[in-house]
């Protein structure tokens, strides 16, 4: 019988309530399924092996580069040394992280099989945000090759570990079709079979909350317009896109008469958390018609009743490599705007939402907003959508990957 080892440097954290990303969401809930349906023996490899020395969720998030890093070698050297003690012709090795993730060239040397999950390709995700999309990340491949002797150890974390991982895994597990084809444009030796395109789907989020609770708490009027966008505090996520947009249509005639209110949940986490946090309050306050609230993180119950207070759903990151949050908003029957990248792309259909440019954010929220009859039936093809979109079917597809 074969076991699997499923190394998850976010995993382990499902009691703290902290914005570690949809790579420990997607942890939890396949840990979750596999445990219900025992597809094969699994155990799942933490940073509570590190002991004494474990970080919290809450120290992960608030980390700088170089702490980081530090933590990301320590967790590759106690996971490998703990799978390195397993036998390889009875063991397979998934891996729910690239940088974070084990040594990859070392167990591919002792005849381990090992699958990686890609939720961000890092490298794709540096030079969209760091390079502003101007350099591709098929060119600081090339470059990095020629450099990398000069660049510092979270360089490494980034393009060697990447590296390493297509070169050494047996199957790359990507969430949309535009991710692999970045990665056979940065690694055009790697067979395209190898990289399987899995869309993660919509986990049962459990009963509709009503939103009755929320609006009471905040004095939301019973004719306000509502917008949510939801997600981690973080410049890729576009927060200050949508508040630009915002400004720029208080600006215009076409604003709406009624009350217009927009709630950004969600929690600063990593390294520029903090910083964007502040920026997205100034820009905040410059908004005169928009009432703009910052709930924090939610998760359970009260996200649930957010969902259920919005007219309309807003996904304006600048990076996607698919959308979980997203997903949980059609689920709930919420119609959505979003940005135009491959993650939103792999999702969104014209009868539940549309798909723009930063520049066309603020015409879609005004045209979305002033048809209600058009919303209510998007919404309804929203909800329909995700029910066909279960992450249960996709588990079961990913551990026939494995076995």
């Amino acid at each position: 019988m074969i076991e699997v080892l499923y190394t998850a440097a976010h995993g382990g954290f499902g009691g703290e309530e902290v914005p570690l990303g949809g790579g420990a969401a997607v942890c939890e809930h396949l840990v979750e399924e596999w445990t219900r349906t025992r597809p094969f023996p699994f155990r799942s490899i933490t940073p509570s092996i590190l002991g004494s020395s474990a970080p919290k969720a809450g120290d992960l998030v608030r980390f700088g580069e170089r702490h980081y890093a530090r933590f990301c070698r320590a967790f590759e050297r106690a996971a490998t040394e703990e799978i390195l003690r397993h036998d390889p012709t009875r063991t397979v090795v998934l891996s729910n992280d690239v940088s974070e993730g084990p040594d990859f060239a070392a167990l591919a040397m002792r005849g381990f099989r090992v699958y990686t999950i890609y939720h961000v390709d890092v490298i794709a995700y540096a030079a969209a945000i760091y390079g502003r999309g101007l350099v591709p990340p098929e060119t600081t491949v090339r470059w990095y090759r020629r450099l990398r002797h000069f660049l510092p150890d979270i360089a490494k974390l980034i393009w060697e570990k990447q590296e390493a991982s297509v070169c050494c895994s047996q199957g790359l597990i990507v969430p949309s079709e535009g991710m692999r084809e970045v990665l056979l444009r940065c690694y055009p030796d790697c067979a395209a079979g190898k990289i399987h395109v899995l869309p993660w789907g919509a986990w049962d989020a459990g009963t509709a909350a009503p939103g009755d609770g929320l609006r009471v708490e905040y004095g939301v009027p019973v004719d306000a317009r509502v917008l949510l966008t939801l997600s981690r505090i973080s410049p890729e996520k576009g927060q200050d896109v949508l508040l630009k947009a915002l400004l720029e249509w208080e600006q215009s005639d076409d604003f709406p008469k009624t009350p217009l209110w927009l709630f950004v949940c969600g929690e600063a986490a990593f390294m520029q958390g903090c910083r964007f946090l502040e920026k997205l309050q100034t820009l905040a306050a410059r908004l005169r018609k928009t009432r703009v609230v910052f709930p924090g993180y939610v998760t359970g119950e009260r996200k649930r009743a957010f969902f259920s207070l919005a007219d309309l759903y807003v996904f304006p990151s600048r990076h996607e490599s698919y959308g979980l949050t997203l997903m949980e908003a059609l689920a709930a029957g919420l119609p959505a705007v979003c940005l135009d990248h491959h993650g939103a792309r792999e999702i969104m259909r014209p009868e539940f939402g549309e798909l723009v440019p930063a520049s066309g954010l603020r015409n879609a929220i005004a045209r979305l907003l002033a048809d209600h009859d058009r919303l209510r039936k998007m919404g309804e093809a929203a909800r329909a959508f995700a029910q066909n979109e279960r992450f249960s079917a996709r588990a079961a597809r990913l551990a026939e990957f494995l076995v």
